[in-house]
């Protein structure tokens, strides 16, 4: 004989699933700016549906995240021992993390910064990077 639940079954259920966002949930673009509204002159009255709406910028997002099944390509990297440490403790005590996800979030942050600062994406490179210890 098996005893009834007395708790709701959370199989198939995420219950982080409202406290922790998925990455593919998180929204890494500009905070939206505010609506500018143009409004009547104090002696015209107009109802609310009335009122006209500036055109608003395009959101722009920062990174497309795992949404879409693409290959990936391996690359290692070396870390200080405390920042590895605390994407370790952050993939560890959040299971929708993975350490790759939060590399890759970090590295689409990093690339958009620079190439802001550049004026635009980099050009194509001409050939593959040299291995080996960099140029001094």
């Amino acid at each position: 004989m098996s005893k009834s639940p007395t708790t709701k079954s959370t199989i198939k259920n995420d219950p982080f699933a409202t406290v922790i966002p998925m990455p593919n949930q998180l929204d890494f673009s500009e905070p939206p700016a505010p609506k500018p509204v143009i409004k009547a002159p104090p002696n015209v009255e107009r109802r609310p549906e009335q009122t006209v709406e500036a055109e608003k910028p395009k959101a722009r997002t920062v990174a497309p995240v795992a949404a879409e099944k693409r290959s990936k390509q391996k690359l290692t990297v070396h870390l200080n021992p405390d920042l590895a440490d605390r994407v370790k403790n952050a993939a560890y005590w959040n299971p929708k993390l993975t350490i790759a996800g939060i590399a890759e979030q970090g590295i689409w942050l990093a690339i958009e910064k620079h190439e802001r600062e550049h004026g635009g994406k980099y050009p194509p490179r001409e050939a593959e990077l040299a291995g080996g210890r960099p140029i001094k």
